[in-house]
């Protein structure tokens, strides 16, 4: 509570709802009107600064003549004698950090109806040429009443970061809630709508997670180099959900949705998704997956005449590069970035809708072309089969009569040489070209030649020269692959296959490709496929991912046997050690495939790659009797000194692995 007083000559202070770190907000009555509103008085020492009392006069017109439903209005700005105050609606209710408080998680649908609302209340602030700057639950307030969550939000305090510049850089170097900014800002120093958008995919995570995706102990800067340079972590949501999420936190803000793109993505998601049970409160990472460092911002270029001031309001630079519009026959992208998905049913990003469907004709006499065709496919038909040999596979021209009005060619087929894994896994890929459909029907084999492998299989189907990354569609239930999440990028979209194959076995699974070969499909076709074990091989073997463990079945090259160097007779059991050792580099010390002092479930990675096959360690020649194998395993010490021990193992198709050399001394004195 605080007295009752004056703010200027039209309004009177009566009561303190609250203080925050830029002043105190207090219930005041409008005396012309008589109505009740919300004054946001800043701190005493902002008013001593000219340059700030002349940027908040400058911002006047800006602000109050931002109007939107989910925008908390600002009636008027107010700079008197030691006051600077802004005049806002007065909105009864809490605040989206309250109910966060309260509830702990949101379930997916309150926490969706949230963050598009908070997205349409940003469109309508980057048209009128304002940025937000500090999105998070504390700046969205919740209007009391018993209508829909969605229609009650109200993004409050825009253009309070802006005031706040100097006082908040100059002390630490940063500008907004280190949790909630984008990385752009932290790497360059620049700001601009996306990076708003970046602030609600956070919020977003937050309300789902019950924490933001880079908390964790640390300094804001600490924080901050997370947003940089590690990717957010993947929460237990639906894939359609996280999509969404993955898409606003792009590290690189040219790719991610505009505040209304990304609004339609969220009211877009399927009911089964967003009717989920919310989640409980998930942990603090304490280990974190790095990316590569995203391109450099090019969302904000200034202008010959301007320069870029990091606390503007104003959209001061060179608005994005609008996404190309399709010309009549091509397909592009609703939106973009190497990450997005193709995956029908999940969102509207990246999903590729054909430009122009063709003419269909009416039923009738054939038209001397489709005539003149129809007796060339009979004579095509007649023709024995052409069968091309090709290096790598073989090629096969088949035909078929022209039944169904003709095409501009023959079916192509084409079968590439199998690609095989040291896990074991071997894939074989036969691709035919149907001119008549302009796709590409693929058929991959997964097979066996070892024991039994479960594990996802990244698949990268690549560009076609000239058309972008195809529209894919698979006869299985695939995902994407999240950079982020994996690590692992991909020029083209990477699909992820389940594969659970028994020792000898294989499964299959069939995708068609939308592509349009041209007037030579039979080489066309032959490169495409060469290309699309090329890039799948560029993926999982990128040297630049040395820590990830995704793709087992693909990427694992080999296994280490680590055991201690030394040893003395009472310790009693020789501890053992997996690691995984990656076709790009090193072995990987970071992540273990298996711990002898720690036998609870098993590895997923060693899963992948060994089924349930009980683990056998053996001691080699050179241990003389001083180790044996104990009960359940266990590399038991005789009690004998022995110099150079190692033991052996074998792990699906790893055989003849063996450990480092281990000595045993006498007992500790």
């Amino acid at each position: 509570m605080g007295s009752r007083r004056a703010l200027g000559s039209r309004y009177e202070l009566q009561e303190r709802l609250g203080s925050g770190a830029m002043g105190e907000v207090w219930l005041t009555l409008d005396r012309t009107s008589g109505d009740h509103v919300a004054a946001k008085l800043l701190r005493r020492e902002l008013t001593e600064d000219p340059e700030i009392v002349g940027r908040f006069i400058q911002e006047r017109s800006i602000l109050l003549g931002l109007r939107h439903d989910n925008v908390v209005r600002v009636r008027d700005l107010v700079v008197e004698g030691d006051d600077l105050a802004i005049v806002m609606d007065l909105v009864t209710g809490s605040d989206v950090r309250t109910l966060l408080d309260r509830s702990g998680t949101c379930t997916p649908r309150e926490a969706v109806e949230v963050v598009a609302s908070v997205l349409d209340a940003l469109a309508a602030a980057h048209a009128a040429g304002c940025l937000h700057r500090d999105v998070k639950p504390d700046n969205v307030l919740l209007a009391e009443g018993p209508a829909p969550i969605g229609t009650r939000v109200r993004l409050s305090d825009f253009g309070i970061a802006r005031l706040a510049q100097d006082s908040t850089v100059q002390a630490t170097g940063l500008l907004g809630t280190p949790g909630y900014m984008p990385p752009e800002l932290f790497s360059e120093g620049r700001f601009s709508g996306a990076s708003d958008v970046y602030a609600a995919g956070v919020m977003l995570y937050e309300l789902v997670a019950g924490r933001t995706p880079f908390a964790g102990a640390g300094t804001a800067h600490t924080v901050g180099f997370r947003h940089v340079t590690a990717a957010p972590p993947v929460l237990p949501v639906a894939p359609e959900l996280w999509h969404v999420l993955d898409a606003l936190l792009a590290k690189d803000p040219t790719v991610r949705p505009t505040p209304a793109t990304a609004a339609r993505m969220l009211r877009g998601l399927p009911d089964a998704v967003l009717d989920a049970s919310p989640l409980s409160p998930q942990p603090e990472p304490t280990e974190w997956v790095s990316v590569a460092a995203a391109a450099p911002a090019s969302v904000i270029q200034p202008r010959a005449d301007d320069s870029i001031d990091v606390g503007a309001t104003h959209l001061k630079g060179l608005a994005p590069v609008a996404a190309p519009v399709a010309a009549q026959g091509e397909v592009k992208a609703l939106a973009g970035g190497a990450d997005a998905a193709l995956v029908d049913g999940e969102t509207n990003l990246a999903r590729r809708d054909r430009a122009f469907e063709a003419p269909v004709l009416a039923p009738g006499a054939p038209t001397v072309e489709v005539e003149r065709r129809r007796r060339m496919w009979v004579w095509v038909a007649v023709a024995a089969a052409v069968v091309v040999l090709a290096g790598g596979g073989y090629l096969v021209v088949t035909s078929l009569t022209g039944g169904n009005g003709g095409g501009s060619g023959a079916p192509v087929t084409f079968q590439a040489d199998p690609v095989s894994y040291p896990s074991g896994l071997e894939v074989a890929r036969e691709a035919t070209f149907d001119p008549e459909t302009g796709s590409i029907d693929l058929v991959m084999t997964f097979d066996s030649t070892g024991g039994p492998l479960r594990g996802d299989v990244l698949q990268v189907m690549p560009e076609v020269e000239g058309q972008g990354c195809p529209e894919v569609t698979w006869d299985v239930e695939t995902t994407l692959n999240v950079t982020r999440a994996t690590g692992i990028r991909s020029t083209c979209p990477g699909q992820v296959v389940p594969v659970a194959v028994e020792s000898g076995g294989s499964q299959r699974v069939e995708a068609t490709v939308g592509a349009d070969l041209g007037s030579d499909p039979e080489q066309a076709l032959e490169t495409w496929l060469g290309s699309q074990a090329d890039a799948t091989a560029a993926a999982v073997d990128d040297p630049d991912v040395v820590k990830s463990t995704a793709y087992v079945l693909q990427r694992l090259a080999g296994i280490e046997v680590v055991v201690p160097s030394t040893l003395t007779f009472a310790d009693k059991v020789v501890p053992v050690k997996l690691f995984p050792r990656w076709s790009n580099g090193e072995p990987d010390d970071q992540n273990v495939l298996y711990d002898s002092d720690n036998p609870g479930p098993r590895t997923q990675m060693l899963a992948a790659v060994a089924g349930d096959e009980e683990l056998r360690f053996n001691p080699g020649p050179s241990c003389d009797g001083a180790v044996y194998a104990g009960p359940g395993g266990a590399m038991v010490l005789e009690g004998r000194a022995v110099d150079g021990c190692t033991l052996t193992t074998s792990i699906g198709r790893f055989t003849d692995l063996e450990s480092n050399a281990l000595t045993v001394v006498g007992p500790r004195s």
